[in-house]
């Protein structure tokens, strides 16, 4: 069984889900391909042959493209992706002998009606790592009834462009209604939930769960800050992302610090234009680059708080309690389906009061026990045989409609 996955870009989480997937299904035995139109390709955790690139500057268009609808369909912070371009040759070998194509992270440079026509015979897999693919560019649609009832009065989206993204939602969704080999891997139930509400022509049996994989981490030990304190943590590719919400987190911050000095400590991971340690009391901030860099930042972390506004299932879940690490998440998306899986607890989002209760009363859980039960749920090995299993059942179906006696 060959297995290719798509992927436009190799930057951000849906991305890093692919990419370990892939990893998954190589260790696991399968013969699996990351094709990206990114013109640099990072290495690939288990084995760096199996990503190559496609297609010459296609980083640098991608993320003219981005800009552009940034600036002229957007009505707000929150990303949307409207505009479907392709750079994917559909012909390439690659493509062309592969028994399962999965489509990953696909803003802007593929066709999603492209990738639903060619090929009929062949499995064809769509990972949700966002709400984008049937709301017809919004990455979130914040639990508004626009994915049911319409576009047309959406204020996330400029009025003069409201008519491309309902026009680009309506497609999606006849294109899905006359595909029947799409099958959806949901990384939530409550994304799950949402496109099953969003696709109602689509059979609930298309739809399977599925956690994005996390690769095996390591109960480092707990590196001891001065004078005990409880490290809180906050792991973002961009800091600055108004949805992962870090401007809570610091307000919270202050007010625990003043209400007991010297307890709390706060360590921020990722990238940004601002430097939050400037003028804030024992807080530290640095970038990583590697899955040991982060191993070692998490190894200083004692509870991680996740406040976003809005999220499917961050992977920075996975990862923390695949190290042991407790943690804080807010009420939204899936964030707390898994956190009541570990037993750990939520806050109401955008609510600091909450927030600052939940660290005041939180205990900190055994890392092992966490470890234990993260390997059972996002494991290479758990999640390599989930998602064989379902292109293996798709590959068996096909080939008994196709020969029916």
């Amino acid at each position: 069984m060959k297995i290719v996955h798509l992927v436009t870009s190799l930057v951000g989480g849906a991305a890093n889900a692919a990419l370990r997937l892939n990893s998954a299904l190589v260790q696991g035995g399968h013969e699996s391909t990351v094709i990206t139109v990114e013109r640099r390709v990072k290495r690939v955790e288990i084995s760096p042959v199996h990503a190559q690139a496609i297609g010459k500057g296609a980083q640098n268009f991608s993320s003219a493209v981005t800009f552009l609808q940034r600036s002229l369909i957007q009505n707000s912070s929150d990303p949307i992706s409207a505009v479907n371009l392709d750079l994917f040759d559909w012909e390439d070998s690659r493509i062309h002998s592969a028994d399962v194509i999965h489509l990953h992270a696909f803003y802007n440079l593929v066709s999603i009606r492209n990738f639903l026509k060619q090929y009929p015979d062949k499995v064809k897999v769509v990972t949700l790592h966002d709400e984008r693919f049937y709301t017809g560019g919004c990455h979130q649609s914040h639990g508004c009834k626009q994915i049911t009832d319409g576009c047309l009065r959406c204020p996330q989206v400029r009025r003069i462009f409201r008519p491309l993204v309902s026009e680009t939602r309506d497609k999606v969704l006849r294109d899905v209604k006359s595909s029947p080999n799409v099958v959806f891997i949901c990384p939530s139930d409550w994304i799950m939930h949402k496109a099953r509400q969003a696709l109602p022509d689509v059979s609930p049996n298309r739809f399977v769960k599925i956690y994005n994989p996390v690769p095996g981490g390591k109960v480092a030990k707990k590196v001891v800050s001065p004078q005990n304190r409880i490290t809180l943590g906050f792991i973002s590719q961009d800091l600055d992302d108004p949805i992962k919400n870090l401007a809570l987190l610091i307000s919270a911050y202050n007010k625990l610090n003043a209400l007991h000095p010297n307890r709390y400590g706060l360590k921020l991971i990722g990238n940004s234009t601002i430097d939050y340690s400037l003028n804030q009391n024992f807080v530290e901030q640095t970038s990583i680059d590697s899955k040991e860099k982060l191993e070692r930042a998490l190894a200083e972390i004692d509870i991680l708080i996740v406040p976003s506004t809005h999220d499917n299932l961050p992977n920075v879940l996975g990862e923390a309690l695949m190290n042991g690490v407790g943690v804080i998440g807010s009420d939204v998306g899936g964030i707390p389906e898994i956190l009541n899986v570990f037993d750990l607890k939520t806050f109401e989002s955008g609510n600091e009061q909450s927030l600052i209760s939940a660290i005041l009363n939180f205990k900190l859980p055994n890392p092992l026990k966490l470890q234990n039960l993260a390997n059972s749920v996002f494991g290479f090995d758990s999640i390599s045989n989930l998602m064989s299993n379902v292109y293996k059942q798709e590959l068996i179906r096909i080939e008994r409609t196709n020969n029916p006696t």
